[in-house]
């Protein structure tokens, strides 16, 4: 009988399962596609790393900036400048690699099987995968946006809290800066995130509709403005991107399973940023865990960031106007002159 299993060995679920070790609850981790890359620039913000300080000190090859660039759809060159840490980014693949040895180091176990089946059986957690039958007092659903565990609860995310990236990783990039292009006929946008041997460029859109555009657009951006670089790599993949605040009255967690990072839908709806409510996911539901409590998750995040998530999720629409990104880009600006 497994005490705690994690399926989902992302971000989330490492670090969920590094903190239950640390208090000498032991977890498995299922996960038959880690360590993979992924569409994500890999960034790691300032609060990322003051909220987690071994974000600083992973012994892993990252580039480093001290400016992000934005380009608002009037073409207007926005400066925002980190008084803080530096941003930094990371390739998904050695990033969620280290995390996921991390928490091996501490005591989890890593099953690299896919979870195929979830279901309830005389009040424990069965899971079926292609080889074995496991069983778990505790479920913690990790596994991102498609989420089996989440659709098997709770119901899947709908196709309209999805958003949807594309893109490439490249050569020939790597002493850009970071930028990000916004457009005025999109709820998204394109970014340059140079990493330490190669570089990630990307589209994304909070709807996927009309997703056949996106691979257009980039590449006539990449041929106008980078034609000489070489593409390494294509990827695709379907983000958590709510529309709704109310989508959030479904419970994340019950007496014996939780629901955290992509699979709860907790990503920033406006930058897509996803990690550090990942990792603050992975913290809160070990706490609950730990706790002996875990519908007490529900009441963590919501005290931790749902404001903030909600706040972003009201402002969405507005600000994917034209005007509101002139007038976002300018607010963040100012925002880091004055060192908040």
């Amino acid at each position: 009988m497994i005490d705690v299993a994690i399926v989902g060995g992302g971000p989330a679920g490492s670090h969920c399962a590094y903190i239950l070790a640390e208090n000498g609850v032991l977890s498995t981790i299922f996960d038959h596609s880690h360590p993979r890359e992924k569409p994500c620039g890999g960034l790691i913000s300032p609060l990322a790393q003051e909220l987690f300080p071994f974000l600083r000190t992973m012994p892993l090859g990252h580039s480093e900036r001290k400016e992000l660039q934005l380009l608002s759809p009037s073409g207007q060159r926005t400066t925002i400048e980190s008084r803080r840490n530096r941003l930094c980014a990371y390739s998904r693949s050695r990033f969620d690699q280290h995390l996921l040895k991390r928490a091996q180091a501490k005591g989890a176990v890593f099953i690299p099987e896919k979870a195929a089946e979830v279901v309830k059986h005389n009040g424990y957690w069965r899971i079926r995968t292609s080889s074995q039958i496991y069983d778990a007092r505790i479920l913690v659903g990790a596994d991102g946006v498609n989420s089996l565990i989440r659709e098997s609860l709770i119901g899947p995310l709908k196709s309209v809290d999805k958003g949807i990236c594309y893109g490439y990783l490249v050569k020939g990039l790597e002493k850009e800066d970071i930028t990000m292009i916004f457009s005025s006929h999109r709820r998204g946008y394109m970014w340059i995130i140079p990493r330490d041997d190669h570089t990630c460029v990307g589209i994304g859109s909070s709807a996927i509709a009309h997703s056949d555009t996106l691979k257009i657009e980039l590449d006539a951006y990449i041929k106008q403005h980078y034609a000489y670089v070489k593409k390494v790599s294509t990827w695709t993949a379907l983000t958590p991107n709510i529309k709704a605040i109310n989508t959030f009255n479904l419970p994340l967690a019950g007496s014996n399973w939780l629901l955290i990072g992509d699979a709860a839908g907790h990503v920033n709806p406006i930058m897509g940023e996803g990690i550090i409510y990942a990792l603050l996911d992975g913290e809160l539901a070990a706490q609950a865990i730990i706790d002996k409590n875990c519908r007490q998750f529900d009441m963590l995040w919501r005290k931790s960031y749902g404001q903030t998530l909600f706040r972003d999720i009201a402002l969405q629409k507005w600000l994917y106007s034209r005007l509101g990104l002139e007038f976002y880009c300018l607010a963040l600006m100012l925002q880091s002159k004055l060192h908040l």
